[in-house]
């Protein structure tokens, strides 16, 4: 009976999801950032604006019609990214920011919260995985 045991705990630990480098048991670490200056948040990480009641999360991007980088477009092209913006002194709210459209800031308790960039740039015939893309950010009063 002991072996089955311990022949069991050995394949369970076989079976977990191994945490990204570094990154703590697969969770991106939050990240502690300046007001006023721009930061980047990878997909699933979170900032902690110092001096402030407010946090900024990159949920996804759940949209990209950007022109690839490889492509003579007509158009940009847009891409909305969805943020969760937490204080310790309001409501939580989800927003969508856009690349090219309006709205691409929102305004939360004060600060105004905008995306200034979302990388990578689209390449035609490649899909852009969601832990791949990063979003620069910038939180003002």
């Amino acid at each position: 009976m002991r072996k089955l045991i311990i022949a069991t705990l050995f394949i369970a630990a076989g079976c977990t999801t191994p945490a990204q480098p570094g990154t703590t048991g697969g969770v991106i670490p939050s990240e502690q950032v300046q007001p006023n200056r721009q930061f980047d948040l990878k997909s699933g990480q979170e900032a902690h604006i110092q001096g402030t009641p407010l946090s900024v999360r990159f949920l996804r991007v759940s949209e990209d019609s950007r022109c690839p980088s490889d492509v003579v477009c007509v158009w940009a092209g847009n891409a909305v990214v969805r943020l969760a913006i937490t204080s310790t002194e309001a409501s939580s709210i989800d927003a969508a920011l856009n690349t090219t459209l309006d709205p691409k800031n929102v305004t939360y308790g004060g600060y105004t919260i905008r995306l200034i960039d979302l990388k990578p740039v689209p390449k035609s015939g490649t899909k852009i995985v969601d832990a791949d893309y990063v979003a620069t950010i910038e939180v003002t009063s």
